[in-house]
């Protein structure tokens, strides 16, 4: 999970765990990038905000071409069509706009995992 606003990150993890997903949290990309070579094998999914300061999407480029078995899930406030317009996401990426449910986050990721 990488947010760089620290109550979104620490509700969201805490509902994802509840929900049965191990989670770890990062609140920039260079520490979200770091953390998966740190736990290399371990992280399935990267739940991506888009509006972190200074990055927009470069993290997130970075692990998808370091890291081609894990998945993007984009969790953010910016509109998916302004997203898209601009190339911040694939148009096949799997995007939520926030506020984001917690059920409906559990249940994208299932179906991102299982098509792994």
């Amino acid at each position: 999970m990488v947010d760089d606003d620290a109550d979104i990150l620490e509700t969201t993890m805490y509902a994802l765990r509840k929900r049965g997903f191990d989670v770890y949290g990062a609140s920039s990309g260079p520490a979200a990038v770091e953390l998966c070579h740190q736990r290399q094998g371990e992280i399935s999914a990267v739940v991506a905000d888009l509006s972190l300061p200074g990055e927009s999407t470069r993290f997130t480029h970075t692990i998808a071409g370091s890291f081609p078995n894990i998945k993007i899930v984009y969790a953010t406030g910016i509109p998916r069509h302004i997203a898209l317009s601009t190339g911040l996401v694939p148009p096949d990426a799997p995007y939520l706009q926030k506020p984001v449910d917690a059920d409906l986050l559990a249940s994208v990721l299932r179906g991102e995992l299982a098509s792994a």
